[in-house]
């Protein structure tokens, strides 16, 4: 749940930011397309690459991987907000090395499954599965209650023709201040993530309650 409360913050976050900073940091809504392009090429490539990324590190590492990697490109942008080459940079960047850990949703799902099973005797699919649909619908809301809040708090004004400093700030802190923070909460939260390494113990005590109780 918190996996996916946290995660679909960010992305809604990040679906939406990149509009408000064409228009008012670099002054070209037109470069929306370009980002997006950029940004689809990123993609691709990070989901050709999750594969081989998560066999070598594993779920819990690919997650502090996508966790810091995305807290480390959003910091360094804090340091030259108002740099183009800056802001698609270290863009695409965090969003190729978020891309592996967004591939570990059914993982965890499945990881949660197996651990119901051992711990209760049912897998609790339906229940597992409901967290995760709560987690990303509660995520998208909050998400875009956090980007509206922003706004409010930079006084928000569309009729400008040049954004204010405290607009400019507004949009910097969503689009920085803010994926960098969240990212870091959710890698301390995964700190405490064990379940990987206690798995196939898990595991291999559930065969052996079906089997005793076949035998039985």
């Amino acid at each position: 749940l918190l996996f996916n409360l946290i995660t679909q913050i960010t992305n809604t976050i990040t679906a939406s930011s990149g509009a408000y900073y064409t228009k008012w940091i670099f002054g070209n809504d037109n470069l929306v397309a370009l980002l997006g392009g950029a940004g689809l090429v990123a993609t691709v490539i990070g989901f050709a690459l999750s594969k081989p990324i998560i066999n070598k590190l594993g779920v819990t590492k690919t997650v502090s991987f996508g966790c810091l990697g995305a807290a480390l490109f959003a910091g360094i942008r804090c340091f030259a907000p108002a740099s183009l080459y800056m802001y698609v940079g270290t863009s695409l960047l965090g969003s190729f090395a978020q891309i592996p850990l967004m591939c570990l949703y059914g993982v965890l799902l499945a990881m949660a499954v197996d651990y119901n099973e051992w711990k209760y005797d049912k897998k609790l699919v339906a229940m597992s599965g409901g967290a995760i649909g709560f987690g990303s619908k509660v995520g998208g809301g909050l998400g875009s209650l956090l980007l509206s809040a922003f706004l409010v708090i930079g006084s928000y004004d569309a009729t400008l023709a040049v954004a204010s400093q405290s607009m400019r700030w507004s949009i910097y802190g969503f689009s920085n201040y803010l994926p960098l923070v969240i990212n870091l909460v959710m890698y301390f939260i995964f700190r405490g993530f064990d379940l990987e390494k206690k798995l196939p113990a898990l595991r291999a005590e559930v065969e052996a309650r079906k089997a005793g109780n076949q035998a039985e």
